[in-house]
């Protein structure tokens, strides 16, 4: 029997399924975190519930995550049982694309599941993960099926979130936040709990699933308005920064709804509110202040500051998590290269693209000014950049040789407005 499911919650399990992986009739589901946890955490559990329930009728798998062990890998040094819990994974994700599967990716944030641990032991571990899971994400970026990245409250995160409120109030504030996020009006329900819920089918109030359609198809004219207007280059202008960059004639402006090799649409991640390209990676010079805490691989690094030159980082810093940092740029040869350009819905009204359309409506974004500590939630509330690797689509070229390449892709939210010329 499926669960009773609070209105608010389903609704948002919608939103997932139908919007962002847009499931198709047959189609089996894995849900799981490649990126960090490998695997859901059991606090997700309600919100996997809700999926189950929208996706019924199409066979749903979940992989769950340990985080404890996880963390004991780490402080033991276990090179050799990550890697073999990473590639076990990884197996399952393989195997389940070659049967034309769907994934929808549910990340947490636990900023506080490596703290203390050395950023060379940190940096180890990511490098193993990545020899696994690059190659799967770049078959996903290039088409291969639909699949969705999307956050799920959990209280670690929540803490992190909303550490200046009562601790009992955290996680309902961080469930209201991502109701938010989603387009999810107060009309609904309340928050998930055990015990009060409208029945699964209940949608008072405004429709999210609509409300994502029109502002997919915002964003889908601003990006058609930017391809359009064939700028050149692209400056960010804030406190701590001033960064310029070349696009390349053949740069493609895109949106987060991307079309699988099967014809079928669907959203790479969610929520989303940005359009972005890839620039030159050899054409970024200036300095960037990074305007919000970055979490990556269960550490955090604060106070990023970065000057580039001729394309490339030669010089970096960062009040806390600097050696992490640093590990970070010396990944690969493309590291300390830029691989996207972002801009975020409130600009996209100061540009010269005409994109009055696009729904300007306060419920678009959460808590605009809260450090969420969350890439999904802190990279959609202002411009940012990416280090890393670019996305191959970002360009209309059969031979893109002016695209950055690398193993990560971290994206650096700004505190700064964007000119184009």
């Amino acid at each position: 029997m499926p669960p009773v499911i609070d209105s608010r919650l389903r609704a948002l399990a919608e939103v997932m399924v139908r919007v962002g992986v847009n499931l198709q009739p047959g189609q089996s589901l894995l849900i799981t975190d490649p990126y960090e946890l490998q695997g859901i955490q059991p606090e997700t559990e309600p919100l996997v519930a809700a999926i189950r329930n929208v996706a019924e009728g199409n066979p749903t798998r979940v992989i769950p995550a340990d985080p404890s062990r996880l963390r004991t890998l780490a402080e033991t040094d276990n090179l050799h049982g990550y890697e073999a819990l990473v590639s076990g994974h990884l197996r399952q994700l393989d195997r389940h694309l070659e049967e034309g599967g769907a994934f929808l990716f549910l990340q947490g944030s636990q900023p506080q599941l490596m703290a203390g641990l050395p950023a060379e032991r940190l940096a180890r571990l990511d490098h193993a993960k990545w020899r696994h899971l690059g190659p799967l994400i770049q078959r996903l970026v290039r088409g291969a099926t639909q699949w969705t990245l999307a956050p799920a409250p959990t209280s670690s995160w929540a803490e992190a979130a909303y550490p200046e409120i009562p601790a009992v109030d955290r996680l309902p504030a961080l469930w209201q936040s991502m109701f938010a996020a989603f387009r999810i009006g107060p009309e609904l329900a309340a928050v998930p709990s055990t015990g009060r819920s409208l029945p699964a089918n209940s949608h008072p109030g405004p429709d999210p699933i609509s409300a994502w359609h029109t502002h997919l198809a915002a964003l889908a004219r601003c990006r058609d308005g930017l391809n359009a207007t064939r700028h050149r280059r692209i400056r960010y202008v804030g406190p701590g920064t001033d960064l310029t960059l070349d696009l390349p004639r053949s740069h493609a402006w895109c949106t987060a709804q991307l079309v699988s090799k099967a014809g079928v649409p669907y959203v790479a991640n969610l929520p989303t509110q940005e359009v972005f390209t890839a620039p030159h990676k050899n054409s970024a010079n200036g300095i960037a202040r990074v305007a919000r805490p970055v979490v990556h691989g269960g550490a955090v690094i604060e106070g990023i500051e970065l000057e580039f030159r001729r394309g490339r980082v030669v010089s970096a810093s960062a009040r806390t998590g600097q050696d992490t940092l640093l590990h970070l740029l010396a990944t690969d040869a493309g590291a300390g290269r830029i691989g996207e350009v972002a801009m975020v819905d409130e600009a996209l009204f100061r540009s010269s693209v005409d994109v009055s359309a696009v729904d300007k409506s306060p419920s678009g974004w959460p808590n605009h000014g809260r450090l969420f500590r969350h890439t999904l939630f802190d990279e959609n509330a202002g411009h940012h950049i990416a280090l890393g690797a670019a996305y191959p689509f970002c360009s209309r070229s059969l031979l893109p040789l002016a695209l950055n390449h690398s193993q990560i892709h971290l994206d650096l939210p700004l505190e700064a407005e964007i000119e184009l010329e």
